[in-house]
């Protein structure tokens, strides 16, 4: 790693050029082309709308736009963004050796202890007699914007970096789609791995445990792995807790994990013993509203009219009111990101996209029952990427 120091009489510049750190692989999700193009997407924004600068704090467009995850804290840290200069990474000074392992981006503006972050961003731009035009993501605290119009003026105007950055986010490259692959396979094992070591009286908590030491064993890292038997299945999105898992319980697994920041997201459901009339039957129709959506996801199909076509399934076997939520949501670099398989939606699907198909039908009081899997949308048809078997799993009681 080689530093390089700037001085001007009002801010300092560092250039971190790093040659090789051991285990650097594991910190940076892609090659930095596709940061650059990024960025130049971004420049071409603030060029359109007569911007001067852009300032993204730690969030999802942080980590899409830098390659480094971190989270925001008392001590700034943000990418600043101009549409004529390197983009820069205001921190802390003593953090920014370890961003720098993190990120593509060799340019830093960084502040000591005792010293105004603020006045370090006004010191690089410089302050405007008719104020800056200005671009934020939507994640920014209001504190922060505040105290960054203070040191550079009024703001004459200021923007939102959203509609361009989930543009962008939209569409996954084959690079990124190689990622979210990645980690469907691990969480399939994982998940696997789980229901062959489930035993009665493990509870919940113990059996999401296995889930997340393997992702953690297979090189991943886990985002969440929620386990709930029995009459805690029908509760869509409930954690897991102190439940023990006893024969005939419906034994539902909705679980993630990231692989270099991209992540995955699937559902399986297993029984302690065999399954009853009633919890086969409904799996059938839940399996049934997948594959029919399935079937139908393509390029250009809208996203309200594929949940239409599992929710018709799922109505037409009189479960109409046990399907409490939407069919899908995208993926990437987010858990829940656009775009939403939801009714009303028109947003039509397009090549690379990547979301979840996820119908359920739950009986509160009793069991609930969902299937999930992720796919990618191509021009004919779509690609699961994820990998389990879509059958019950069955539990030994024993």
């Amino acid at each position: 790693m080689r530093e390089t120091l700037h001085s001007t009489s009002t801010v300092t510049v560092m250039y971190i050029h790093i040659y090789y750190m051991s285990g650097c692989e594991s910190f940076q999700m892609l090659d930095s082309k596709h940061y650059e193009s990024r960025i130049e997407g971004l420049r071409g924004f603030l060029v359109e709308k007569d911007t001067d600068f852009a300032l993204v704090t730690p969030s999802p467009s942080f980590q899409y736009l830098t390659g480094a995850e971190t989270e925001m804290t008392e001590r700034l840290v943000a990418l600043v963004i101009t549409s004529d200069s390197d983009p820069m990474i205001v921190a802390p000074a003593f953090e920014v050796s370890g961003l720098a392992q993190r990120t593509w981006i060799k340019g830093f503006l960084p502040w000591e202890e005792d010293e105004d972050p603020y006045a370090v961003i006004s010191g690089w731009i410089g302050k405007k007699d008719v104020g800056y035009k200005a671009a934020f993501d939507d994640s920014l605290p209001v504190g922060i914007y505040w105290r960054a119009e203070r040191a550079l003026g009024r703001f004459r105007d200021s923007l939102s970096l959203a509609s361009v950055v989930e543009r962008m986010r939209l569409v996954k490259s084959p690079d990124e789609l190689k990622l979210m692959k990645e980690a469907g396979r691990v969480i399939t094992k994982a998940v696997t791995k789980a229901y062959e070591s489930a035993e009665v009286g493990m509870t919940e908590l113990e059996l999401s445990r296995v889930v997340s030491n393997e992702v953690v064993r297979k090189g991943a890292k886990p985002t969440f792995t929620t386990v709930q038997f029995g009459e805690n299945s029908a509760l869509p999105h409930a954690g897991s807790g102190k439940r023990q898992m006893k024969k005939g319980d419906i034994v539902l697994m909705d679980c993630g994990c990231t692989v270099d920041g991209y992540n995955t997201d699937m559902t399986r459901v297993g029984v302690v013993g065999d399954p009853s009339e009633e919890q086969e039957a409904i799996y059938e129709v839940v399996r049934e509203a997948q594959s029919a959506a399935l079937r139908e996801i393509q390029e250009g199909l809208a996203c309200g009219k594929a949940d239409g076509i599992a929710r018709r399934v799922i109505e037409e076997s009189g479960y109409a009111e046990n399907f409490t939520h939407r069919l899908g949501h995208g993926i990437g670099i987010e858990v829940h990101e656009p775009p939403y398989l939801v009714r009303g939606n028109s947003l039509e699907l397009k090549s690379g996209m990547t979301h979840s198909v996820e119908p359920g039908i739950y009986l509160e009081g009793h069991f609930g029952i969902r299937i999930e899997d992720l796919v990618c949308v191509h021009e004919e048809g779509c690609e699961e990427i994820t990998y389990a078997p879509k059958d019950m799993f069955i539990i030994e009681p024993t």
